[in-house]
């Protein structure tokens, strides 16, 4: 059996489908032609699987670019999808109504010298696109990625930590009453990504336990379980004060009662960076590198740190040991511990 395509009928200014004797109206609009094909696939997947559509004819970048976000609304944690949406639709002003059959990573490469700002957002949006059109391929809607060729920058590393002095100034920059001291506190006692932080809710906090559990979280495809946050002592009390407070939403929210977003943690950032002359480097990540050196320093094994951060191995904690290369005391300490055995 034929699979049936979209078409166009001038006369009323409306997208079809037609399946079997029946006309199925799609969007009205002879420019809407992406909109076409996102009413198209959706009712293709309701019908029979042997009309599921083939591949994307003449499809144009803005096509997929919208596709795939459809799908992460469905599918993928909101953070990760606003991170797609941010890149992709910026792409597709750019370059959404070339066709994909002429695509090439040239285009990628002037759409990113257009951001001469960009410094480590160069890779994350290289990620964002070759993503999208990953999926297209994986779900069948194209033949092959015109951007396979397409090389990510280098992931820049950030041998910055905060250091306990550091950190006592950005709380103290803060008055008593600032929701934002929670933040902080969250970020420094749990080591938990900003993300995490921002978006738990009442739900997911098990006092009895001492524990946060996010079902849904950043590395959840890959290690097939829950993100378990451990809570001191500290953290604890705090979360039984903001659970009393927010039954319902996220914990952790600005004077105004909205959660906090990742340009408002970043604009906090930048704020505080200008004003204690701390550097460009300082960012609310670095809390979590800094957690993860801390509890090295202080005799934690490698494989604890790991699950305490979340990893599925002990390969991204290893990483971490460059930033105990300036500290040249604990080191040394660490190397007469490991022969001590011997010496004796």
């Amino acid at each position: 059996m034929r699979t049936p395509k979209p078409f166009y009928r001038r006369f009323n200014d409306t997208w079809y489908v037609q399946i079997g004797k029946k006309q199925i109206p799609l969007v009205k609009g002879e420019n809407n032609e992406t909109a076409a094909y996102q009413r198209y696939f959706q009712v293709m997947s309701e019908q029979p699987i042997g009309l599921m559509p083939d591949p994307l004819p003449n499809a144009t970048v803005a096509a997929v670019c919208d596709l795939f976000l459809e799908w992460c609304t469905k599918h993928v944690v909101s953070r990760s999808r606003d991170f797609y949406d941010k890149y992709l639709q910026d792409f597709c002003a750019h370059v959404g109504r070339i066709q994909v059959s002429d695509l090439k990573p040239y285009h990628v490469t002037k759409w990113l010298d257009l951001h001469s700002g960009w410094k480590g957002s160069r890779r994350c949006a290289v990620i964002a696109v070759k993503r999208a059109f990953n999926w297209a391929c994986s779900e069948g809607l194209l033949g092959d990625n015109p951007l396979k060729s397409l090389k990510k920058p280098p992931a820049a590393s950030r041998e910055r930590v905060l250091s306990a002095a550091e950190r006592q100034a950005i709380f103290d920059n803060y008055p008593k009453k600032d929701p934002f001291r929670d933040f902080l506190v969250a970020l420094q006692e749990t080591g938990a990504r900003p993300g995490e932080v921002a978006t738990v809710t009442a739900e997911q906090v098990d006092l009895t336990a001492g524990i946060w559990e996010l079902k849904k979280h950043k590395t959840a495809g890959k290690t097939k379980r829950s993100r378990i946050i451990i809570l001191t002592p500290v953290m604890v009390e705090l979360s039984r004060r903001l659970v009393a407070k927010y039954p319902e939403g996220p914990l952790f929210r600005n004077r105004r009662g909205k959660s906090w977003s990742t340009n408002t943690i970043r604009c906090r950032f930048r704020r505080i960076r200008k004003k204690l002359k701390l550097g460009g480097d300082v960012v609310s990540y670095l809390y979590r590198h800094s957690f993860c050196t801390d509890a090295l320093e202080n005799g934690v094994g490698v494989v604890q740190v790991a699950e305490l951060l979340g990893h599925v191995n002990t390969n991204m904690v290893m990483k971490h040991y460059q930033h105990l290369r300036e500290r040249r005391e604990h080191l040394r300490q660490a190397a007469v511990m490991a022969t001590r055995t011997r010496a004796s």
